[in-house]
């Protein structure tokens, strides 16, 4: 019993699922007639299938212009069906007006200039109650049509709204409400890039391809207007000349932008900018869509040009950004191509509602277009970011260096006027002191009544020239300064009857003091000099100066040794002032001083400076 019970509810559905499916009229009588109401019987039907394309079924009323054809349809509705029917017409070109029982159903707009545009738009009309008989009914489509357009008429569903609705709605998506985001999107690229360019005048490419985006979205209209502002002639002639002007720009626009070369290609593409339009407006309206043909298979082989100069590109000169392009471009090639066979009719349309098959799918190629392109300009504005972040660091570091050099400059500028100045004081005081103390010191030298008071003014007088010394301007020579201490100690020890050996290499014309060590050195020299004098009671005397050099550094010493008594003398005694301020002179710069009696009788100085401190004071050492 449940079982024969749930049979008969299964055919129940299956029955009401069969009632409520559409129903697909896809076969008709057709008069070609331009008058506004359903031709009678007897006006010369012809059985015609759908879908119906003019220029393939009906050349000769392609080629008179004929403005309007009749469809009729012969058909019995079902026994049950839904009370809220709807006439559906999912493709047609270029509008149409329904009748059903004679009665005017719905219309899709101005079957005068300028017409109404349905080519790319499905239309809805949903049937009054009662308009729909039990039996038999008639239902009549006049068709307009235009010598510059593609007439059409595809398979015409009847049904229940609630199912029909849907499947316009989706239409109306893919082919209206789609195409008009992709214009909004296209205009809005097109204005950015005009922006761009009209900051950066020399960046051309920017500027081609904003028009060429401004164009493409102008030209994108035509997808889903209504009404066009312009008599229907005119508004093809705009739309179908706009299309090669736009792809003439984009294709020049990637090529340079990309800078894949395509220099053979760039005159063709400019002479169809202005060739496309020119031909348009001149040609005969009865050839007008086979030029129209022309001009897309034109545009289309261009492009494909393009894409294999952008393949070049990446592939032969490592060119990321066409490499990048070359994807987009092959794209949109790939569906150009698919609308350029549905513009043609080269393939046609048996089930509507496929998506590849009934619906213009180019402009759905514009958002991977400005994808890659402001990928690359992302790239390439990342990549002077970087390196002007690098050049910025440069630049700072480059300051910071100058301003090292500067404040270093600034530094040795102040030191070589602190230098003059204290030069320029130190003339003036050693004029005054040698105009009167100098002047008054030599007259003690020759006055002097004993040896010991000659000696100590002539020690005071060299004193004196050795502080006011004029080598203050420079590191006086190592050279020079022993030719001075030489004379010096010559001098005295010859006074005092000791005969002098004075040793010293060749080679200390490459070397310098400062003068904290000249004055030093020398002071030291004339202690011990004067030491040796009074309390050694020598004969000879010997002063040896020796450059040291070694694995752990080198040093200059000064020996100094006579045949004397012995440092200490017969009755040995603590170090005097002099020896004293002997020892702290050597410290001043670093030297290591040792005084000792000798073995064989007499004394001997050390003075030993190592290169280290010698250097750190100012001491060269000659160049290798």
């Amino acid at each position: 019993m449940s079982c024969a019970l749930l049979c008969i509810l299964c055919l129940a559905w299956v029955g009401q699922v069969r009632a409520e499916a559409p129903l697909i009229l896809n076969s008709a009588d057709f008069v070609l007639d331009a008058s506004e109401h359903p031709p009678a019987d007897s006006a010369g039907w012809h059985p015609q299938a759908l879908p119906d394309s003019w220029p393939v079924n009906h050349p000769a009323a392609v080629a008179e212009n004929a403005h309007g054809g009749w469809y009729r349809f012969r058909f019995s509705a079902p026994a049950a069906f839904d009370p809220l029917q709807a006439v559906y017409l999912p493709k047609l070109g270029l509008n149409a007006a329904v009748y059903l029982n004679g009665r005017l159903i719905g219309s899709g707009g101005r079957f005068n200039e300028p017409y109404g545009r349905h080519w790319n738009r499905p239309l809805l009309f949903l049937l009054p109650p009662g308009a729909l008989s039990p039996g038999q009914n008639t239902l009549h489509v006049r068709l307009l049509s235009h010598a510059y357009t593609q007439a059409n008429l595809h398979p015409i569903l009847i049904g229940s709204d609630r199912i029909l609705r849907p499947k316009f709605e989706r239409e109306i998506l893919l082919r209206v409400t789609l195409n008009q985001t992709a214009s909004l999107l296209i205009a809005s690229m097109g204005v950015l890039m005009l922006s761009l360019w009209w900051r950066r005048r020399r960046d051309v490419a920017y500027g081609y391809f904003g028009i060429s985006a401004l164009l493409w979205a102008a030209q994108s209209t035509n997808l889903y207007l209504r009404e066009a502002p312009l008599a229907t002639a005119h508004w093809e002639i705009v739309i179908n000349s706009s299309f090669q002007v736009f792809s003439a720009f984009l294709l020049v626009s990637l090529l340079r932008f990309s800078a894949a070369g395509g220099q053979p290609l760039l005159p063709l593409l400019w002479i169809s900018v202005v060739a496309s339009p020119l031909t348009q407006i001149l040609v005969p309206a009865r050839h007008y869509l086979t030029l129209t043909a022309f001009w897309h298979v034109f545009t289309l082989l261009c492009a494909f040009a393009t894409l294999l100069f952008l393949l070049r590109a990446a592939i032969k000169w490592h060119n990321r950004d066409a490499g990048l392009m070359s994807g987009a471009m092959g794209m949109v090639v790939v569906l150009a191509g698919h609308d350029w066979l549905m513009h043609s009719q080269h393939f046609w349309l048996t089930r509507p509602n496929e998506f590849l098959e009934d619906i213009y799918l180019l402009h759905y190629s514009a958002p991977l277009v400005f994808l890659a392109v402001g990928m690359i300009m992302t790239s390439r504005f990342v990549h002077v970011l970087n390196e002007f972040e690098a050049l910025n660091d440069e630049l700072e570091d480059r300051v910071q260096a100058k301003h090292a050099q500067l404040q270093d400059s600034f530094t040795r500028m102040s030191a070589l006027e602190m230098d003059q100045a204290v030069a320029e004081e130190r003339e003036r005081i050693y004029r005054d002191l040698h105009d009167d103390v100098g002047a008054k010191l030599l007259s003690l030298v020759y006055r002097a009544g004993t040896p010991e008071s000659a000696d100590l003014a002539r020690s005071a007088l060299q004193d004196l020239r050795d502080v006011v010394s004029t080598t203050q301007q420079g590191n006086p020579n190592l050279a020079a300064a022993c030719a001075d201490w030489r004379a010096e100690c010559e001098q005295r020890l010859s006074e005092a009857g000791i005969v002098l050996d004075w040793q010293q290499p060749a080679d200390l014309e490459a070397y310098d003091l400062t003068q904290p060590q000249a004055i030093n050195l020398g002071r030291i020299l004339r202690e011990a000099v004067s030491n040796l004098i009074k309390h050694a009671q020598a004969n000879h005397a010997s002063v040896r100066i020796d450059l040291e050099t070694g694995v752990g550094g080198g040093s200059l010493s000064l020996t100094i040794r006579d045949d004397g008594i012995g440092c200490g003398g017969a009755a040995p005694r603590p170090p005097g002032r002099g020896v004293r301020n002997m020892e702290q002179r050597a410290m001043r710069i670093g030297a290591l001083f040792s005084r000792e009696s000798r073995v064989d009788g007499g004394c001997e100085i050390l003075l030993r400076l190592p290169f280290a401190a010698v250097q750190g004071s100012g001491f060269s050492p000659p160049s290798t």
